[in-house]
C-alpha cells in the first residue's frame, strides 16, 4: 500500500472519530437536559473544537487526495487541488462535506440556534462522505447513498455517545454535581439511544454489505475487504456485549441504589462507568477499522 494511501486512512480514521464524538456531544447535550443531569459547561467548547478539527482534517485529506489523484509527491500536490475540486466528482462531494464541517464550527458562535445548525452541519458532512464512498459508485442522490448517510449518522450517534458519555460521567461522578437519580436517568437515556442507533446500524450495514458483495468478482473471504468486514463485526459484537452487560446487569442496580444516593450508588456508578469506558475503546477500534474499510475495494479488484 502506498504511503499516501496509508496517510489517507489515518486522516480518515481521525475524521470518523472526530465526527462521531461531535455527534455524541450533541446527543449527550440533549440527554443531559432531558435527564435533569445538566450539561457540562465545557461541552460547548468540545463541540467547537471537534468541528474545527473536522474542518482541518478535511483540508488535510483533500491535500492527500490531490497527491493520490495526480500521482505527485505530497509536497508538490498543491497545484492539483484546484483540478480535484473543479474537475472530479470527489471534489463536489468533498465540498459538501467541508461546508458541513465549517457550518458546524461556525454554529457554536450562536447561543439560540447553535445546536440545530451544528446538527445540520454534521449531516451535511455525512452526506459529503457518502457521496465520495462506494455507495455513490452507481449514481448520486440514490437510495443507496441516502441509506449510507443514515448508516454513517447512526454509527456516529452510537459510537460517539458512548465515547463522550464515558468522559462526562467520569468527570461528574467524583464531584457529585448531579443528583444520583439524574445520573441514573442519563445512563438509561444513553442505553436507549445506543440500542436504537445499533438497530439502525445493523440494518443499514447489512444492506450496504449486500449491495457491495453483488459487485464482487471473488468470494467474500477471498478478498481483504471481506476479512476487514469480519474484524469490524467482531468489534461491533464486543461493543454490543459490553453495552448489553451494562444495560441488563448494572443499570437496574444503578437505579435501585440511586434512591439511596450513597456509597453503594457510587460503587454501582463506578461499575457502569468502567464497562462504558471499555466499550468506548472498542468503539474507537470500530471507527478506525471503518476507515480502512472505506479505502478497500469491495469488488476484489
Amino acid at each position: 500500500m502506498e504511503p499516501l494511501v496509508v496517510a489517507q486512512i489515518a486522516v480518515a480514521a481521525v475524521q470518523d472519530i472526530v465526527f462521531a464524538m461531535a455527534a455524541g456531544s450533541l446527543a449527550c447535550a440533549v440527554m443531559g437536559k432531558r435527564s435533569g443531569m445538566g450539561v457540562p459547561a465545557t461541552l460547548r467548547g468540545w463541540q467547537a473544537g471537534l468541528a474545527l478539527a473536522l474542518t482541518l482534517a478535511a483540508l488535510a485529506y483533500l491535500w492527500l487526495q490531490a497527491g493520490v489523484m495526480s500521482g505527485s509527491p505530497l509536497a508538490e500536490a498543491g497545484p492539483a487541488i484546484t483540478a480535484v475540486l473543479t474537475e472530479s466528482h470527489y471534489g463536489v462531494a468533498w465540498s459538501v462535506g467541508f461546508i458541513g464541517a465549517l457550518l458546524a464550527a461556525l454554529s457554536r458562535l450562536s447561543d439560540r440556534r447553535g445546536l440545530p445548525l451544528f446538527a445540520a452541519g454534521l449531516v451535511a458532512w455525512a452526506a459529503g462522505k457518502a457521496a465520495a464512498s462506494h455507495a455513490a459508485d452507481m449514481d448520486d442522490f440514490s437510495a443507496r447513498e441516502a441509506i449510507h448517510v443514515v448508516h454513517l449518522c447512526a454509527t456516529a450517534l452510537w459510537a460517539g455517545s458512548v465515547i463522550v458519555a464515558a468522559v462526562m460521567l467520569r468527570r461528574l461522578a467524583p464531584n457529585a454535581r448531579a443528583a444520583a437519580e439524574h445520573r441514573a436517568a442519563f445512563c438509561t437515556e444513553l442505553s436507549h439511544l445506543a440500542t436504537s442507533a445499533l438497530l439502525v446500524v445493523l440494518i443499514t450495514g447489512f444492506y450496504n454489505v449486500m449491495q457491495d458483495t453483488e459487485q464482487a468478482s471473488v468470494p467474500f473471504f477471498g478478498m481483504a475487504w471481506g476479512w476487514i468486514i469480519l474484524a469490524k463485526l467482531a468489534c461491533v459484537a464486543a461493543a454490543v456485549a459490553l453495552g448489553g452487560w451494562n444495560r441488563v446487569l448494572v443499570l437496574p442496580d444503578l437505579h435501585a441504589q440511586a434512591r439511596q444516593d450513597g456509597s453503594a450508588f457510587m460503587a454501582a456508578q463506578g461499575r457502569f462507568d468502567a464497562w462504558l469506558s471499555i466499550e468506548a475503546l472498542v468503539m474507537l477500534a470500530v471507527l478506525a477499522i471503518a476507515a480502512v474499510l472505506g479505502h478497500t475495494s469491495p469488488t476484489g479488484g
